[in-house]
């Protein structure tokens, strides 16, 4: 009898996480997501912000959860054609998870990462104008990497960085683990090899730089040591106390603050002398924003693609991010340790400016 109280007892605790998701409040929020990179049915670019819709237990007005295959304005990979576009509608809060698009390229079985025609994508003004119709002053607007840039128009993206309270460099970036690897898309070694006249012959770990003039930089393991450093600063450390430092190793862009616009976090890099010189001569810093965050106007700009996750992890238990964070790894450590955190508090802001009351969580 005893050793089955104790193992009652024990499966108690184990289920314990998923029985108190199970019973806890669900909250309601009437969120819009701007994904229009869908060209594949694992809706990869949005995916990791419903895990942590899920795990929070943030439902639509209808009772529903949050479904990622659905409730998303942009490209539909079943039918390959371009969704109903979005109209103004007074939201709690807008997540633009990225525009760049669907490319000939991307509908391919094997994707060769080369320049092809543009199918969808890119931000047009009407929709901008759209997404801020539906706003007041309780509505959280995100923005991330890639929302302003190609193949958004330059007079859009202005627009839109005004509105973001950021400016952009024109560099974009990315760490990739192996330079020899399939993961360097083609397009970037063209444009390197037209501008070097060298053939890529690169290995190992390694730095790329993209501008959009076509500038090509890449740094290799001489003169970059590992991959972007995730940083909270002084004021972010403030804002988001349970945030933790990571590597980030996806793309990236250069950009900087605009007047009030304050910087949560930075980026930085761990360089060679030779890599530091590299950098100065072609006008990139060698530490700049990764989240930046008006405060009056309430937005959020995330200089990365963070909502960017291919993992299906178990979501629907309280505090599962605890678990996942002692055992994630490269991209998902990144997502564990810093993103979900990140995201989980800027949630629980935009309950609490809707119910006019702190929230639970």
């Amino acid at each position: 009898m005893k050793k089955i109280i104790v193992a009652l007892i024990l499966l108690l605790l184990i289920l314990s996480p998923r029985i108190y998701w199970q019973i806890k409040e669900e909250r309601v929020l009437d969120i819009v997501v701007i994904d229009k990179s869908v060209a594949k049915k694992d809706y990869r670019e949005h995916k990791g912000f419903f895990h942590i819709l899920d795990s929070k237990k943030i439902i639509r007005a209808d009772g529903e959860f949050y479904d990622l295959g659905r409730d998303y304005y942009g490209f539909d990979p079943y039918d390959q054609v371009a969704m109903t576009p979005f109209r103004a509608r007074l939201a709690d809060l807008i997540y633009v998870a990225d525009t760049y698009g669907v490319f000939s390229d991307d509908l391919k079985k094997s994707p060769e990462g080369e320049r092809s025609e543009l199918i969808y994508g890119g931000m047009e003004l009407l929709e901008w104008n759209e997404l801020m119709a539906s706003r007041d002053e309780n509505t959280t607007l995100i923005a991330e990497f890639n929302s302003f840039a190609s193949p958004t128009s330059d007079e859009v993206s202005g627009i839109m960085q005004k509105s973001l309270g950021v400016n952009w460099s024109g560099w974009v970036g990315r760490h990739f683990t192996d330079l020899s690897s399939d993961e360097v898309p083609q397009w970037l070694i063209d444009s390197y090899q037209q501008q070097t006249g060298d053939d890529w012959i690169l290995a190992g770990a390694g730095l790329a730089f993209v501008h959009t003039s076509g500038q090509v930089v890449v740094l290799d393991g001489q003169q970059t040591k590992s991959a972007a450093r995730f940083k909270l600063t002084t004021m972010g450390e403030k804002k988001f106390p349970k945030v933790n430092a990571s590597s980030y190793i996806y793309w990236f862009d250069v950009v900087e603050p605009v007047g009030e616009t304050k910087v949560y976090a930075t980026y930085e890099f761990d360089l060679t002398e030779k890599g530091r010189s590299v950098l100065h001569d072609a006008g990139i810093p060698e530490k700049f924003p990764a989240v930046l965050h008006q405060e009056s106007k309430n937005t959020y700009y995330f200089a990365g693609d963070y909502a960017d996750f291919d993992m299906q992890p178990l979501v629907k238990w309280q505090g599962v991010h605890n678990f996942y964070k002692y055992f994630a790894k490269d991209v998902s450590a990144f997502y564990w340790l810093t993103y979900f955190p990140m995201m989980e508090a800027i949630l629980e802001e935009t309950v609490e400016r809707k119910d006019g009351e702190p929230s639970e969580g």
